[in-house]
């Protein structure tokens, strides 16, 4: 007769561990620079509502064109640092 183990099941991994387990490196660090430069944004925009009104237009532009530039920017210094770091 074979034997049947039993092993225990894995802890379901928790969202923070899957989006680690898809965004890491450079691409990690352009996001969470695009996440920074879209909430600096809109507190902006919060904070001086006179000069730029809140509608969805403006946010999506802010979502465009801060998290956008800032995130790409962000993503491209992290890959030189790395494919630097693998010349050595």
């Amino acid at each position: 007769m074979t034997e049947e183990t039993n092993k225990p099941a894995a802890p379901p991994a928790s969202l923070w561990s899957r989006v680690r387990g898809v965004l890491h490196g450079p691409v990690l660090i352009g996001v969470i620079a695009a996440l920074i430069a879209i909430g600096l944004s809109i507190f902006g925009m919060a904070r001086n509502a006179d000069a730029t009104p809140i509608n969805l237009r403006s946010v999506l532009l802010v979502v465009v064109l801060a998290g956008g530039s800032w995130g790409l920017i962000a993503w491209a210094i992290a890959t030189a640092a790395v494919e630097a770091g693998k010349d050595e």
